[in-house]
């Protein structure tokens, strides 16, 4: 009898503790589910503000880049040779995609037994195709200042170019591009050969050296809504 009493009292109190687990459970749950749903629009933009911060991890803000190759004359030029050619320049990103970049050139044209010391100092404006990833194409075009090694004898040219990067650790990026040159002031005072203007072709492996960036990534990681920040709007509410 006292046995039976004992149970009589037992599960009352048991069916009382399983009841408040259940409703506190319940409760926590309908918190959760008072949190407003982030529709398809929201998603897609979050998506891509993660997606921009990617940049960072692969790439910079500011970038030297350096190269060597090889530069020939092309066109109508008997026997034209390659000649070794030198590039250092600095880039500034724009946007992701953008890059503002000045450069110096040394290289050597070589035609008919002869050849010829030059540098340049060149503007390009350059497109990279794919900044969110580790392997993108570029192109790149603009203008820049042509002249003898000793600045005797000059000319504008106009350049354009285009090739490949592939970044192989965190800021550093190693590309192969080819580069069309062609000389817009020529006929006076020949600069390279005795035609009124001339054509040149630079190819070249090179290494970009990525820098800066942390406060832009700071500017979109504030832009992105976190788990903590959406937790305490629920507290303060």
């Amino acid at each position: 009898m006292i046995l039976k009493l004992k149970w009589l009292f037992i599960v009352p109190v048991f069916i009382i503790f399983a009841y408040n687990v259940t409703f506190s459970q319940e409760k926590d749950v309908s918190r959760l589910l008072e949190v407003p749903s982030v529709d398809t629009d929201s998603v897609s933009d979050l998506k891509n503000k993660f997606e921009r911060l990617v940049f960072f991890d692969f790439r910079g803000t500011n970038v030297f880049e350096t190269a060597i190759g090889s530069s020939t004359l092309i066109g109508d030029v008997e026997d034209s040779s390659y000649g070794f050619y030198f590039k250092v320049g600095y880039k500034r990103s724009v946007t992701d995609h953008l890059f503002f970049g000045l450069a110096f050139n040394k290289y050597r044209l070589a035609y008919n037994d002869t050849s010829q010391d030059l540098v340049s100092f060149d503007f390009n404006i350059e497109y990279l195709v794919f900044p969110y990833k580790d392997l993108s194409p570029f192109l790149y075009s603009g203008f820049g200042y042509n002249a003898l090694s000793d600045f005797e004898l000059n000319a504008v040219k106009v350049q354009a170019g285009f090739g490949f990067e592939y970044i192989v650790s965190e800021g550093i990026g190693l590309k192969l591009f080819a580069e069309y040159n062609y000389s817009l002031d020529d006929d006076v005072d020949f600069l390279i050969n005795d035609k009124e203007n001339d054509s040149f072709l630079r190819i070249g492996a090179g290494v970009n050296l990525y820098f800066g960036g942390n406060k832009q990534k700071e500017k979109r990681l504030s832009k992105i809504p976190t788990q903590i920040k959406t937790n305490s709007i629920l507290q303060d509410n």
